[in-house]
Parts: structure tokens; sequence; C-alpha cells
């Protein structure tokens, strides 16, 4: 949809000193919008991008959900959820990363940068509410060099978590919430006494639904690496990533309703299909797969779940 032109009033300056004023004023105006004048900081909402996903997920906006995919925008109050075995990476407007683990549930309560000027350093503030789920949150070094600022609050179900630029991960599930730092510093924010520091790598802290708090603690090396595993994209098991050059063909039906009945049941599911004309059929296909064996492990899953009405289906390379 176009914007409507816009209108600007005519003015009529009878002397030629009051319209020199106008004039100046206006350049003074026009200095400042390009930089040359003072800088003002503004605040703008910022989208969150879907960079890659390890299906089956979904993400919702005023209670419409839909299958995931990358290249999604992200905006303030929507939701990311996975699911068993699921994964999914965000990336900030700063270039940081938040990664989901399996059974997850964030909601982004608001996100935005404030710009201070041209080639100058922004501030990103957000606010995310993990709902349940794994999250992991790691800052991107190009967004460390260029010096942007962040403010980060991650509500857990009974804590607060305030970054400042760091690598840490976090949970939460109806038994507990927890977190513990690789890189950088955090403050647990809890209503019932101070924050509690985190400041050294495999600081961790944990308090136990009905269970007295218990001060914050040192991981092992064996549950560092439990940590880790929990969020990350597990290669070859149905990852979809931006610019994937694999697809898996899920029917090849003869009427447009058939083939988007089909669809709507697998991204009801969590699978973001589509439906393409081919050769007076109509194919239902997933895109943008990472690599083949990403294709080949959702073709072969969708296939056991009678129920979706897979059949015939297979794996191709799109054309380059």
């Amino acid at each position: 949809m176009s914007l409507p032109p816009t209108r600007f009033p005519v003015l009529t300056v009878p002397r030629r000193r009051a319209w020199l004023r106008l004039t100046l004023s206006g350049v003074a105006l026009a200095a400042c919008a390009i930089g040359i004048g003072p800088r003002l900081a503004h605040a703008q909402a910022a989208p969150t991008l879907v960079e890659a996903v390890q299906l089956p997920a979904w993400v919702e906006r005023h209670g419409d959900r839909r299958a995931a995919q990358p290249g999604i925008s992200l905006r303030d109050g929507d939701k990311a959820q996975t699911a068993r075995q699921a994964r999914m990476l965000l990336r900030l407007p700063d270039r940081s990363q938040v990664k989901l683990g399996e059974a997850t549930e964030l909601v982004i309560e608001a996100m935005s940068v404030k710009r201070h000027g041209v080639a100058q350093p922004q501030e990103i503030q957000s606010a995310l509410r993990l709902v349940t789920g794994v999250f992991r949150y790691a800052t991107d070094i190009s967004s460390k060099l260029a010096g942007h600022q962040r403010q980060l609050n991650l509500k857990l179900a009974t804590a607060t978590v305030g970054i400042r630029g760091t690598d840490f991960w976090s949970m939460t599930d109806a038994d507990h919430d927890a977190v513990c730092v690789f890189e950088g510093k955090v403050a647990v924010q809890r209503d019932s006494g101070p924050d509690i520091a985190l400041e050294k790598p495999g600081a961790f802290w944990v308090v136990f639904t009905g269970q007295p708090e218990t001060p914050a603690g040192q991981a092992t090396p064996d549950q560092l690496a439990k940590f880790i595993a929990q969020a990350e994209l597990a290669p070859g098991s149905g990852v979809l990533v931006q610019g994937g050059r694999w697809r898996a063909v899920l029917g090849l039906l003869p009427t447009a309703g058939q083939a988007g009945a089909l669809r709507d049941r697998l991204v009801e599911a969590g699978y973001p299909a589509e439906v393409m004309g081919k050769d007076g059929r109509f194919e239902v296909r997933i895109n943008q797969f990472a690599t083949e064996q990403d294709a080949r492990s959702v073709v072969d899953r969708l296939s056991q779940q009678t129920e979706l009405g897979v059949q015939g289906a297979r794996v191709a390379l799109a054309a380059g």
C-alpha cells in the first residue's frame, strides 16, 4: 500500500526580511536532519528477525499463530514458540543472538533502538518474558566493536534478569528458575531480597518452587556443556536458514483445495508449507532447508504422521 503524498502548506511572505528568516530556519532544520547540527536521540520500535528454525515451531501475533520460518520479523507483543526437539535462532536489532531451546515460549514485550545520530552507537532497550523453556543470549562481536549499548531485561517466573552486554543461559518451568553466566555480568532481581550478582564465567543461580532460596554457586563443566547444548540447533534435524537451497516436497495434488488443506494441516503443526502450481497440479513444499539431510529428516518424520496426509514426499534441490 502506497502512502498518500505529503501536503505542504503554501506560505505567503510579503517582505523579503521575513522570507529570509524563514529560509534560514529551514536550512537549520535541514542541517540537523542530515547531522550537521545538534544530534537529538530518539527511540523507535525495532523488529527482531527469525534467522533460523529447527522445526516444528511457531510465531504468534494477536492470537494468530503460524509456522515459523527464517525471515519473519517479530515486533512488540509477538510470541516465539518451539515444540519438543525444536529450536529457534533470533537476531536482535543490534545483531545480538537469542537462542531458544525445545518446548520454549518467549514473548517480546518491548524492543526499541535509540539512535543518537548517523554512524553513532545505538542504545538497544528490550523487555523479554520467558514463559517456559530454555533461553540463551549472546552479544554480537560487531555490536561490541561499534560501541552499541544495551539494556535488556528478561522476566522469568520468579525473577527478572538484567543484562548489560554478556553471554548467558537461562531457563524456567513449573519447578524452578535458573541462570548461568558464560561471559560478562548479569543481575538477578528478586522481590524477596537484594539483587544477586553473577559476575564470573560459570556463575550459577537456581531457585526451586516452594523451597528456600540458596546462594549462587558455580556450574560444573558437565553442567555448562549441558546448558549450551540445550539451545543449539542440531544440524540435519530439520533446520531452516535464510537462503537454504533444499526443499521438502510433501504432496502433488490435483486441485488447489486439496493442496491448501494439506498446507493448512502442516502449518498448524508448525511446518511452514506453501502451495505452488506445477504442470496443472499443485505442489505442497517447505523451502529453505540448510542441507539435504535437514530436508530428508522432515520428509521422513511427516511421512510417518499419517493424520497429516503426506504422501509421496521427496527431497529436492532448489534451482540456482
